[in-house]
C-alpha cells in the first residue's frame, strides 16, 4: 500500500478554483448590470417617444409636439434606400 500524500504547497495551488469563481462573478455582474441598463435604456426610449407635448421653459407653458416618426421626408426614404442598395451589395459580394 502506498501512503497517502500530502497536498502540494506552494503559491499557484488552488488557483484554479479562485480564477473560476472570479471568471463566474464577473460574468454574473455584467449580466445584471447590463440587464439593469437595458431596463433603464427601454424606459427613457418610451418616455421619450410619448407624443403628448412638454414644457417650454422660455414660455412658461405646456405645448403640443408632433410625433417625429410621422414624417415622409426625402432624406429618410433615401437612407432607406441606401439601406437597401448596402443589403444588395452583400447578398451578391460576400468577400
Amino acid at each position: 500500500m502506498s501512503e497517502p500524500r500530502p497536498p502540494g504547497v506552494g503559491r499557484w495551488v488552488g488557483m484554479g478554483e479562485v480564477i473560476k469563481r472570479m471568471l463566474l462573478a464577473t460574468v454574473a455582474a455584467a449580466v445584471g448590470i447590463g440587464g439593469v441598463a437595458a431596463v433603464i435604456g427601454s424606459i427613457l426610449f418610451l418616455v421619450g417617444m410619448f407624443p403628448t407635448g412638454g414644457y417650454s421653459m422660455i414660455r412658461g407653458t405646456i405645448t403640443r409636439r408632433r410625433p417625429i416618426g410621422a414624417r415622409q421626408e426625402p432624406v429618410f426614404l433615401l437612407g432607406l434606400v441606401l439601406v437597401g442598395l448596402g443589403v444588395v451589395v452583400d447578398l451578391t459580394r460576400p468577400f
